[in-house]
C-alpha cells in the first residue's frame, strides 16, 4: 500500500512539475518589440575588491558602494552616497569599517554613453578615483548587455558580440581590450514579482595596461555574470559580476615588478 502511495505522489509532483514548465511557455527567441519602459529605478551597487598573491594568499580588500539613478529627463544617470572602505580581515563575512564617503560623486549626473570614457568627464575625481570610475564603467557594461543585443539572443545559443569586442580607452590612463564577449540567454526567472530574461555574459582573457604617476600595471582579465532582464518592461531587474585579475605591478622608485591577483565581486540590486 505504501509502495503504491508513494508511485501516486511521485506521479502527482512530476505532473505538477511537468505543468509548471508548461505554463512558462519559453520561446525560442527573446522577443523583437519589447520596448525599454525608462522610468525611474533605482539601484544600490557594491563592488567589493579582494587582493592577494597569486598563490591565493590573501592581502586586504576595498568596497565601494553607491545609489544609481536611471530614467532621469533627457536619458541622465545620477550616482549619490558613494562610500569607500578598505579592511585587512580576510572574513568574507566580517563588516567593512565604517566608509568615507566619496563627495564628488555625490548628484553625479551624466549621459550613459562613449563620452564617458574620455578624460575630461574625471576631472573632479579625485581620491579613490580608480574605484569610482569603475562605478561608472560597469554600469555602461552591464547596460549594454541586457539592451543591446537583446532581440538577437536565442534560447542556450551563445552569441559572439563582436561590436563590443576591441580596446577601450580608460579616460587616458591605459585600456582595456575586450576579446570575446559572449552573451547566451538560458531562460527565465522572477525578480521583483516579474518575469526575467536570464543573460549570462563572459569574455576571458582580456588584455589591460594603466599608467598613472603612482602606478604602472600591466596584466589580463576574465570576468562574467548574470543579468536579469524584465519581460514586462526591459529594465534590468538584478545583476551580477564577477572579475579575476592577474597583474604586474611597477610602483614610483620600486626596481622590481610585483605580481598580484585582484577579484572583484559586483551587485547591481534593483531598489523597490
Amino acid at each position: 500500500m505504501k509502495t503504491i502511495s508513494l508511485f501516486l505522489a511521485l506521479a502527482l509532483a512530476t505532473n505538477v512539475v511537468a505543468q509548471q514548465i508548461q505554463k512558462l511557455n519559453i520561446p525560442e527567441k527573446l522577443p523583437n518589440d519589447l520596448e525599454l519602459i525608462d522610468e525611474i529605478q533605482h539601484f544600490r551597487v557594491t563592488t567589493t575588491h579582494y587582493n592577494g598573491d597569486i598563490f591565493g594568499n590573501f592581502y586586504n580588500k576595498q568596497q565601494i558602494c553607491g545609489d544609481y539613478t536611471r530614467g532621469l529627463e533627457g536619458g541622465k544617470v545620477k550616482w549619490n552616497n558613494v562610500s569607500f572602505s578598505q579592511s585587512n580581515s580576510p572574513d568574507r563575512n566580517a563588516k567593512f569599517p565604517s566608509p568615507s564617503p566619496v563627495a564628488y560623486m555625490e548628484n553625479f549626473t551624466y549621459l550613459p554613453n562613449e563620452d564617458m570614457l574620455k578624460a575630461e568627464k574625471f576631472e573632479a575625481f579625485t581620491e579613490y578615483a580608480d574605484f569610482t570610475k569603475n562605478l561608472v564603467w560597469d554600469m555602461l557594461g552591464i547596460e549594454g548587455f541586457a539592451w543591446a543585443y537583446f532581440d538577437k539572443l536565442q534560447l542556450n545559443l551563445p552569441y559572439a558580440v563582436e561590436g563590443m569586442n576591441g580596446k577601450v580607452d580608460l579616460a587616458g590612463q591605459g585600456y582595456f581590450e575586450n576579446k570575446d564577449i559572449q552573451l547566451t540567454w538560458t531562460g527565465v526567472s522572477e525578480r521583483n514579482n516579474e518575469n526575467c530574461a536570464v543573460i549570462e555574459y563572459r569574455t576571458l582573457n582580456n588584455p589591460l595596461e594603466i599608467k598613472t604617476e603612482s602606478l604602472e600595471m600591466k596584466g589580463r582579465s576574465h570576468y562574467w555574470g548574470t543579468i536579469w532582464v524584465s519581460l514586462e518592461d526591459k529594465q534590468i531587474e538584478h545583476a551580477v559580476l564577477f572579475e579575476d585579475v592577474v597583474m604586474e605591478l611597477l610602483f614610483p622608485g620600486a626596481t622590481q615588478k610585483q605580481l598580484m591577483d585582484a577579484t572583484r565581486e559586483i551587485t547591481f540590486k534593483r531598489i523597490i
